[in-house]
């Protein structure tokens, strides 16, 4: 069996979902780096025909959709399983995982991380009016997804799923922002989910440089 292979950039969040996916199953994989200026490539439009990352690799199966990575990931290969069993919890965790991709990630990634991060990378000013106005929407989806989580050790329950897989990459990249410091210390449980989640050791092996 060949080594799963990931194509995308090491700072991108969803990037960063998958890998960290495969470090908590203990599968050791490639990184390919897909930079901005290579999305709309050959190369890359045939392993994702929408130009996004990331994408994957394994034993010649090809897959795009960090969802559908991430769940690949978890059923292909044994040991800590990654979604829960009990009914609940299993659709708390997908009620999570979409809040992310749909109210998280336009206003806290489209918004905030790329006017302040990758904006300036491009040789773009940052927006700071864009972020202004995203701040407000991201501190809502934060307090939902401390709201849904409750009191419990990890987002759908007392162990961790994909869910919290999916929410760690962006708000880490937020916690270095003053505005992001702001937020997390108005939510001191998911501040501390935040703590749990940065020690350990998926997070240490796949976290990309500078965050």
């Amino acid at each position: 069996m060949t080594r799963p292979i990931v194509y995308g950039a090491a700072m991108s969040p969803y990037v960063w979902s998958v890998r960290l996916t495969l470090a908590e199953k203990g599968v050791a994989h490639d990184l390919v780096s897909v930079g901005i200026d290579e999305f709309k490539s050959e190369a890359h439009l045939a392993r994702h025909p929408f130009g996004k990352i990331p994408a994957f690799e394994h034993d010649g199966f090809v897959l795009y959709e960090t969802q559908a990575i991430m769940r690949y990931v978890d059923e292909a290969f044994p040991s800590a399983p990654l979604q829960p069993i009990e009914v609940h919890p299993f659709a708390r965790m997908n009620q999570i995982i979409g809040v992310v991709d749909n109210y998280l990630t336009p206003c806290l990634l489209a918004d905030v991380i790329f006017q302040r991060m990758v904006a300036p990378l491009t040789g773009r000013a940052t927006d700071e009016a864009a972020v202004s106005a995203a701040l407000p929407k991201v501190r809502h989806c934060l307090g939902e997804i401390a709201r849904l989580a409750g009191g419990q050790e990890f987002l759908a329950g007392d162990s961790v799923t994909l869910a919290d897989l999916m929410a760690i990459p962006q708000i880490c990249y937020f916690k270095k922002f003053p505005e992001g410091k702001a937020q997390l210390a108005e939510l001191p449980a998911l501040a501390a989910w935040v703590n749990r989640m940065e020690v350990r050791q998926s997070v240490q092996v796949t976290r990309p440089a500078g965050v």
